[in-house]
């Protein structure tokens, strides 16, 4: 294996360590089962597997099949250009942190529903999409598929919100038949 598959295969495997690792304290989870349910450790430890195997076949693609092809020297120049000329928006990315840890606060007090509704609609327009329609479509449609899968097949308990944001998300769920 040469130095430049090397480096491209050193995060995979970085990740696929730490996925072990963690796999291995979720595999140490205590509890008591029961009887047609889930344990704690079932979704973390299906989601770090995943992870693994993805992370193994990129190894695997990387070292044995994937064959360095030399940019031609005109490729050089246009790839030059095009990272000259592509804006970077470091403002932008700063709001989106600052959107996340608003949302991780706000989600306790307006509910998971609306919360994530919100989320989802100024994560769009932060990332400069103005199709408005586009933006209110895709996040209702993620805010239910997401309170779909946590609630009736994860059965993660989700925050509902204070006051009337309660009785807003109550409403929301009753809609989609969750209880």
């Amino acid at each position: 294996m040469n130095a430049e598959k090397g480096k491209k295969v050193i995060p995979y495997a970085v990740i696929f360590f730490v996925c072990a690792y963690f796999y291995y304290l979720a595999d140490q989870f205590k509890y008591a089962a029961r009887p047609g349910h889930l344990g704690p450790g079932f979704w973390p430890k299906a989601l770090l597997g995943l992870t693994m195997a993805v992370c193994l076949f990129e190894v695997i693609k990387t070292t044995c099949f994937r064959k360095a092809i030399p940019l031609a020297p005109s490729s050089e120049k246009k790839a030059e250009k095009a990272s000259a000329t592509k804006k970077s928006y470091p403002g932008l990315l700063v709001i989106g942190v600052a959107m996340t840890v608003a949302y991780v606060f706000l989600v306790s007090v307006l509910g998971f529903v609306l919360c994530t509704f919100l989320y989802f609609a100024g994560f769009m327009f932060v990332g400069r999409y103005r199709n408005t329609w586009a933006i209110l479509g895709n996040s209702l449609i993620g805010t239910l598929i997401l309170l779909f899968i946590f609630m009736k097949v994860v059965y993660v308990s989700l925050p509902l919100g204070l006051g009337p944001f309660s009785s807003f998300s109550l409403f929301i769920m009753g809609m989609i038949g969750i209880k």
